[in-house]
Order: C-alpha cells, then structure tokens, then sequence
C-alpha cells in the first residue's frame, strides 16, 4: 500500500545572492555554509521521503535589496548562477512529484511568475498558500510602511523605502544585520522629529550619512539607471502625507510582531493555521484570547546562525499537528516543537 502524503513543509527567508555578494561577504546567506546546511536538511527530510506532499518557499527566497549603494544590485539570474546546488535540489523536489510552491516576499517581490519556472522548472507560483484550514504568506503586506510594494512613491516598479534603506545599511563599513536591525537607528528617527524636514527625508539622509553618502551620490538600480540621494529623499518624503511619526514608530517596533495579524486572519476566516515568514523570528504558538483554538507559526530564516521550518502534518481525522523545526549546521533536526488542532 503506497504511503499516504500528508507533510507540508514551508521554508522562508533565504536570502540567497550573488558569487560576488558571497565573495565580499555582504549577503546576509553565507556560502558555503547556509547552502550545506540547507542542502543537507533536503537531502535528509524530504527528497525521497514518499510522505512529502507539499513544499512551499514562503518568500525571500531570493534576495535583490542587500547590495552597497555603489554597486549594481544581482540579477535573478546571477542569483541562480551562483546557487545551482540549492536549485537542483528544489527541481528534484518537483520532479519526484512533490508539489514545489513559491510565493514572493519583499526581497523577491519582482520576481516574475515565468522567471522562477525558468530558474526552477516544475514550480507553481502562487500569491498566497492556502489549504482547507491553512493560510500561509510571506507577511511583508503587514508591514506597510517599510516592505509592501509602493506604487505611490515609485510608481514604475513598486519599491518601497524598505528597499532604499537596506540598500543603504549594506553601504555602512560594519553594517551588522541591515534592515532587520532598524531600531538601532531609531537616533534619526528622533533627530527627524525635531526638525521641520519630512521624517522619511531624514530617515534616508541619515542613513546616507553613516554610508559616506552625499545628496549628489547615487544608487544603482536594477534597471541600469541611478537613483541621487537627493531624488530618494523627494520621492519617498510622499510616505510623510500618509503616516505620522507616532505611526512609524508604532510600526518600527511592531514589524516583527506578526501574530495579531494572524489572529486577525484566523477571526475573520475559516482559517485554523496561519504560517507567516519576514521576520526571520522563528516561533509557534496556540490560541489567543479573541480567537480558540488557532496556531500561528513563523518559519524564522535560513541565513542566521539557526535555521528554522516548519512542518504541518495532517493526523488521523481532521486534526493537524504544525511543528516548528530547528535545524543544525548539518541539516539535521536539533529540536521541534509541536502544537495541534
């Protein structure tokens, strides 16, 4: 009797860059390390395994913002070119007839539908995963000032000032963990707000300055043209019509603080289960005071000294079992936590 497919498994967070990023050690993924880590957790925990049913990339897989200013951000291509062991393993994951998803986060959010079935063949993009009582996405709409797309302040490609800043933050001399440590630079934030210069100006002459940046200097962008730091900031002090500095701040602090808007999913849909990535900040968790008997899980990252996934498994009956999975050096499971409906 062949096995039943009844494992879901949903990795986020990535990041995965260029040969020349990886040479200058300016990608938040590391190779060779974070590639055998995750080539290893593939090789042991889901290809071959007949109980796989689903894997789904939950976002930022691929990573085209963390780059220096002064430099031309990597194609998806190149990105590809520089990966293929990480590749070949998710085309053999479609191939043995597991169903291989992807869904875009914020880092990857241009990256076309026929682009990423170029790069790997045999997957089924998707904007959201969704599944009886399962909802799953990358969670970056929820963070609205800084990552959703941005038609208002760019309006031919949609890059929102998220995009501006961590293109900056890998420009510093010591640029730590860039965007996802923004706040650290919470002094702008406050210099800004004690000056009659639109906050988000601020924000990026700021920044700017702990680049080495002057309003003359430019960014490269994608699409081969540059972008002055003085156009930056005239372009995205728009965000200032929309949002107050008491709206920024409560946004800053709250970005990684995805649950409520799980929550929010589970209250207003028939929805049970909701997995989120973005904020690289791994956690399960049960039930919340408006809402019984709801799990909400985030798959954490792939390019910090732990990684993390998470596995759903559907149980006898109806019920579901999530487990959140820390994964060690050697793509082994170190330690899983489990929670079920």
């Amino acid at each position: 009797m062949a096995t039943k497919r009844t494992k879901r498994f949903f990795i986020s967070d990535v990041h995965l860059s260029s040969a020349e990023l990886y040479k200058s050690g300016k990608s938040w993924f590391k190779h060779p390390e974070h590639t055998d880590r995750l080539v290893g957790f593939l090789d042991k925990h889901i290809l071959g395994k007949p109980d796989v049913k689903d894997v789904v990339l939950l976002g930022d897989i691929f990573n085209t913002w963390v780059c220096p200013a002064k430099d031309t951000p990597p194609t998806y291509t190149a990105i590809g070119a520089a990966n293929t062991k990480i590749l070949g393993r998710f085309k053999r994951i479609a191939k043995e007839g597991i169903n291989l998803f992807f869904v875009n986060g914020n880092h990857d959010f241009d990256l076309k539908a026929w682009q990423v079935t170029k790069l790997i063949p045999g997957i089924q993009p998707v904007r959201v995963y969704h599944s009886g009582l399962l909802h799953a996405e990358h969670g970056h709409r929820f963070d609205e000032i800084f990552n959703k797309p941005d038609y208002l302040c760019d309006p031919a490609f949609g890059r929102p000032i998220g995009y501006i800043m961590s293109r900056l933050v890998t420009s510093f001399s010591t640029s730590g963990y860039g965007i996802v440590d923004l706040p650290t630079y919470l002094d702008d934030v406050v210099e800004a707000a004690m000056t009659s210069q639109n906050l988000f100006e601020s924000i990026i002459e700021g920044l700017a300055e702990r680049a080495g940046m002057a309003d003359s200097d430019a960014i490269k962008m994608p699409n081969g043209k540059k972008l002055s730091i003085a156009d930056a900031k005239t372009r995205y002090s728009r965000l200032g019509e929309k949002y107050s500095i008491r709206e920024f701040i409560a946004e800053l602090w709250s970005r990684s603080a995805l649950g409520r808007h799980a929550d929010r999913l589970c209250h207003q849909a028939d929805i049970s289960v909701v997995i989120f990535g973005h904020s690289h900040k791994a956690l399960i968790d049960k039930d919340f005071v408006l809402v019984d008997d709801r799990i909400y899980a985030n798959s954490g990252s792939w390019c910090k000294q732990n990684a993390y996934c998470v596995e759903v498994d559907k149980r006898s009956g109806n019920g579901l079992e999530v487990k959140l999975h820390k994964v060690d050096p050697d793509g082994n499971i170190a330690k899983t936590v489990v929670k079920k409906i």
